[in-house]
């Protein structure tokens, strides 16, 4: 089993109880993160990657976002199909991006891109990019730290209690990013603007806002 059926088999397996992982503090931080990338955006269609069960597609459609959103995991898109009925919902994989269609004036990838390898990572960059409508905006964030590993996360990782822990338990893979080793993988883009995310565990996490450039960049053609 490599390592994405891993993580996806953990996040299958975890999907009901999901939405318990966040405290109401780190839901705050989030929902002010998608105000101000939706603020930003040049107009309304967003991309969702990573989706999971819908909250942040959700959100971002009540701030007037027209949403598409796509996850591997098929139990969390079962629970974001029952929240959302009306909204569009793909199963599609970060490293193919073939089953979505048209572009996007943004692009909202939280929580996802980092269970992708290095390599995986510096290649869904660009095709997200190639997602992206002139001046298109992505949000991104990364785990702060170094190596790639899969891990089994510990009950203490999560707030909730050890009745909530004991649900979200198992294996995922993790990539890890020093801050002066993205700007190699961030060519293409103009980084608009970056903060430490201080309710992150570990080591922590930096969130990203980053803007197609073409400046300095050959121009990719659109998607169709």
């Amino acid at each position: 089993m490599d390592h994405t059926a891993r993580t996806i088999e953990t996040y299958d397996r975890i999907a009901a109880a999901y939405h318990l992982i966040a405290t109401p503090e780190h839901r705050t931080w989030l929902e002010n993160s998608m105000r101000d990338f939706f603020q930003r955006l040049p107009g309304p269609a967003v991309l969702v990657a990573g989706c999971g069960e819908g909250r942040d597609s959700r959100y971002l459609s009540g701030l007037g976002a027209r949403v598409t959103s796509f996850d591997l995991s098929a139990a969390m898109l079962a629970l974001a199909r029952a929240a959302d009925p009306r909204g569009v919902y793909w199963q599609a994989d970060l490293r193919d991006l073939s089953p979505i269609r048209g572009t996007f004036d943004g692009v909202w990838a939280c929580a996802c891109l980092y269970h992708l390898t290095k390599l995986e990572f510096h290649s869904c960059l660009a095709a997200l990019r190639a997602r992206l409508n002139p001046r298109g905006v992505l949000f991104l964030n990364l785990k702060l730290g170094t190596g790639e590993h899969v891990i089994d996360i510990p009950r203490a990782g999560y707030p909730g209690g050890d009745a909530v822990r004991e649900n979200l338990t198992g294996s995922r893979f993790y990539a890890f990013y020093r801050r002066e080793e993205l700007t190699a993988y961030f060519r293409g883009y103009v980084v608009e603007k970056e903060q430490r995310d201080l309710l992150a565990e570990g080591d922590g996490a930096m969130e990203f806002v980053l803007r197609r450039d073409d400046s300095a960049y050959p121009a990719i053609p659109s998607a169709l």
